[in-house]
């Protein structure tokens, strides 16, 4: 059996995997103390995963934000949502308390590598749009993390509909800046609209509100072009779009949709396009393959 654990912003949860990366427990949750500082987020995940422990677990997988040096196990570098989260040598805590092999990888890939479990494929494109925007690319059945252990951060292509627009890496003109819930968002209020609307999904239930339909269309279709450069580029079986922004259907899909399909070459026409939200245990799946495939190497 695997322990698993994904530790994301707002919330760390926690299973069991059997041998074939199925989730064979209840998932356990916790709020993620982002502003305790690294030793205390680590010491939570440990709490989590000791609760789940029997005699049988041979291993452990954690899927979590930041930038993962996946040989090592450790952070390189986060954004300030969990503070000091950067350099914490995540593996080597987890394993040593454990007594467990323990691997680490990002949680855009294992929610990449859970997909690609769920869709029965061993190459996808998976974008997560939620707060950011994120994903993975997972070729023969492994994430790509690329040399710099960075690879996946899809949210940083660069996007016509956002030309001019400032992103939260600190460069103008990306993906994330148009098509993630906090850049439609962003768009809307940049443009006259209600500022008490506090979230996307708010944007949906805004029925005669034109510039809430504008900045959903310009959201969504920025997003199916973006997709639609990838699988150009890199020409994987599926793209999955998922994450919090994947529930505003409407509008929203519409214009990825017409988006996505006007952008692709002729060659690449036919590459289907999913939509899901996804539940809450993809990443905790993706993180028991992760385990197996280490296993067997």
């Amino acid at each position: 059996m695997i322990l698993v654990a994904d530790i994301g912003g707002t919330k760390i949860a926690a299973a069991r995997a059997d041998p074939d990366g199925v989730l064979c427990s209840n998932i356990l949750e916790a709020p993620t103390p982002s502003k305790a500082g690294a030793a205390t987020v680590v010491a939570t995940t440990i709490e989590l995963l000791q609760r789940l422990r029997t005699g049988h677990d041979t291993a452990v997988a954690v899927a979590t934000a930041g930038v993962v040096d996946t040989k090592t196990g450790s952070i390189l570098t986060a954004t300030s949502s969990i503070t000091g989260w950067g350099g914490t040598p995540l593996a080597t805590l987890v394993g040593e308390t454990l007594t467990l092999p323990t691997w680490v990888l990002g949680d855009g890939n294992a929610f990449g590598l859970g997909l690609a479990a769920e869709y029965g494929v061993n190459s996808l494109v998976a974008l997560i749009a939620g707060t950011g925007i994120g994903g993975s690319l997972i070729v023969d059945g492994a994430p790509l993390t690329g040399a710099h252990h960075a690879g996946g951060h899809f949210g940083h292509i660069v996007s016509p509909q956002a030309s001019g627009l400032p992103c939260p890496c600190g460069s103008t003109g990306h993906l994330e800046a148009v098509a993630s819930g906090h850049g439609i968002l962003a768009w809307y209020h940049a443009n006259g609209g209600d500022p008490e609307v506090a979230s996307t999904l708010e944007l949906t239930t805004r029925t005669g509100d034109d510039l809430a339909r504008a900045a959903l269309q310009t959201g969504g279709a920025a997003l199916g072009a973006g997709a639609a450069a990838l699988v150009n580029a890199l020409d994987p079986r599926l793209v999955v779009v998922c994450g919090s922004v994947a529930k505003a259907g409407g509008v929203w899909e519409a214009a990825l949709r017409a988006t996505y399909a006007a952008t692709l070459m002729p060659a690449l026409s036919q590459t289907p396009i999913a939509i899901t939200a996804s539940g809450p245990d993809t990443a905790l799946r993706g993180a028991a393959h992760y385990a197996l495939r280490r296993m067997n190497a």
